[in-house]
């Protein structure tokens, strides 16, 4: 509803590139100030979805289509086991998990429940909500995503400067931008990423 954006279909799964990624950031920039995010958060956010899936919300871990007996991530913050997101879907009636939409309510839902998020250390006072609207610095929030919400086995200061540089990077790109008003009528605006 917030315009166009690139992602594959449930049965396919690769990178998109940086134009893409550029468009897909309005969508979500525009998706999450309208629901109450601060710009800070949105740029924490964004850093780590570059990394975790290149904001592609039909993107398979290790674009392993179909996941395995592993319980492989799936979508924009790669839910593990991908069952965690697909589920969830089917019970919210959301018939394709591959839609930004769906995987934008998913992370709506994580934040008026706080669930998924866990707090430690210098986070070890915020809710995902008070996460989705502070003011902190964007390099601050985007450590916080990695640590209390993605919180992969990697956890190290080489893996917090990029995600911090990949969310300043976002920060710049969409200072000054218009944010996409929402509208349109319910169709498929999704421009599938197949090369």
């Amino acid at each position: 509803t917030y315009g166009t954006y690139y992602g594959n279909d449930y049965n396919s799964s690769e990178a998109l590139t940086q134009a893409q990624m550029e468009v897909n950031a309005l969508y979500i920039y525009s998706y999450l100030l309208d629901k109450g995010w601060s710009e800070n958060a949105i740029a924490g956010f964004l850093g780590n979805m570059e990394a975790e899936s290149s904001m592609n919300p039909g993107r398979w871990q290790s674009d392993r289509v179909g996941g395995d007996a592993e319980g492989h991530g799936y979508s924009l913050v790669q839910w593990t086991p991908y069952t965690k997101y697909t589920e969830w879907c089917s019970s919210m009636g959301y018939s394709d998990p591959s839609e930004m939409d769906s995987a934008l309510a998913r992370i709506i839902y994580e934040v008026e429940n706080n669930i998924q998020w866990i707090g430690k250390g210098a986070y070890s006072e915020y809710t995902f909500e008070e996460f989705s609207k502070s003011s902190e610095t964007v390099g601050f929030l985007a450590v916080g995503f990695l640590l209390c919400y993605e919180r992969p086995l990697d956890q190290s200061e080489s893996v917090q400067n990029y995600r911090t540089s990949l969310a300043e990077k976002w920060y710049t790109y969409l200072t000054g931008k218009e944010p996409i008003s929402p509208g349109g009528s319910g169709k498929r605006n999704k421009k599938f990423n197949f090369i």
